[in-house]
């Protein structure tokens, strides 16, 4: 009886376990870098020269190598060099060959695609710098969220590290954050750093200054033995009460702002546009030109132009 009381025991349990469905895991994707193919071809032609330079003029690179160590780009400082060494010789023959056959002139050719050559260097080698700041106004924006997710799991008594891998799983939430907490796991998990050591590692390769005092304030935290839970719920007010300063200043430009926009380019074309017809009526013109070919610049070039400058000077004017 014991027998037959275990085999169907032990019929159940192989029953219920065959029956149970395994839920499948998350898995946090830990990424290295790797190897740029653009990069990899301009470096058969350019590397030579790449060496040559950054070993000759090294205070000309060193300020785009720095940079570099704040951006998010698959490839090294030197390939990055060398595909800017090599944008800029291929937008030579490249301009020069279109401008030849525009201007019909040889020299003028040349002389252009030499122009666009600079033009091509700058714009390359100061392409980070614009891609710092825009990651910057991103992280800006998300982080006064994260910090109050981060001390609502602080809250609950989990590990540090499990802080940053639960934050990895809310990339849809912080997708600019999430790159960094993905690079303070990466030296965990991969290099073999420990936490106090990848959080001091990610804070000084991140673009963001408050991102950057969030970390070292972490590090202080966890070595002096401090209260984490505090700080972070410390660091939570202090994030979202900026937040709100800075959105409300933001209107409150907004609302001036329009108040120019209706005063300018609503407001004054009405009484331009007036003023001509009561001229046009009279008869007469302008300094020589006729009110007719005046209203139709003003209505057609004037108007629109300053409109997309207006548009331009909001978009430069807002911060984040």
């Amino acid at each position: 009886m014991n027998d037959q009381i275990d085999k169907r025991k032990i019929k159940n349990f192989v029953k219920q376990y065959r029956s149970r469905k395994k839920l499948p895991e998350e898995e946090i994707k830990y990424t290295t870098y790797k190897s740029n193919e653009f990069a990899k071809f301009s470096n058969r032609f350019v590397e030579p020269l790449t060496i040559y330079l950054t070993n000759k003029f090294p205070d000309l690179f060193r300020p785009l190598t720095k940079s570099l160590k704040l951006v998010r780009f698959n490839m090294l400082s030197k390939s990055y060099i060398g595909l800017v060494l090599f944008l800029s010789i291929l937008s030579l023959p490249f301009f020069s060959v279109i401008f030849f056959l525009l201007l019909k002139s040889m020299i003028k050719g040349i002389a252009v695609g030499f122009v666009f050559m600079i033009f091509t260097f700058v714009l390359v080698y100061f392409y980070p710098q614009s891609d710092i700041s825009t990651r910057n106004k991103r992280i800006k924006n998300e982080l006064p969220f994260a910090v109050i997710h981060m001390a609502a799991v602080a809250g609950s008594g989990t590990p540090p590290l499990n802080i940053f891998t639960l934050l990895v799983k809310s990339e849809s939430e912080y997708p600019e954050l999430s790159k960094e907490f993905k690079k303070i796991l990466n030296y965990v998990n991969i290099f073999g750093y420990n936490l106090t050591t990848a959080l001091k590692s990610t804070a000084n390769t991140t673009p963001s200054g408050d991102f950057r005092e969030l970390l070292n304030g972490i590090v202080s935290a966890i070595e002096t033995g401090g209260n984490l839970r505090e700080y972070l719920d410390n660091k939570a007010k202090d994030s979202l009460s900026t937040y709100r300063l800075e959105r409300q200043k933001q209107v409150e430009a907004i609302a001036t702002y329009s108040d120019i926009y209706v005063a300018i380019l609503v407001a004054a074309p009405l009484l331009f546009l007036t003023t001509l017809t009561i001229i046009n009526v009279i008869g007469g013109s302008i300094a020589g030109v006729s009110v007719e070919l005046i209203s139709k610049i003003g209505t057609f070039a004037a108007i629109p132009a300053m409109n997309i400058g207006f548009i331009i000077f909001l978009n430069l004017a807002q911060k984040d």
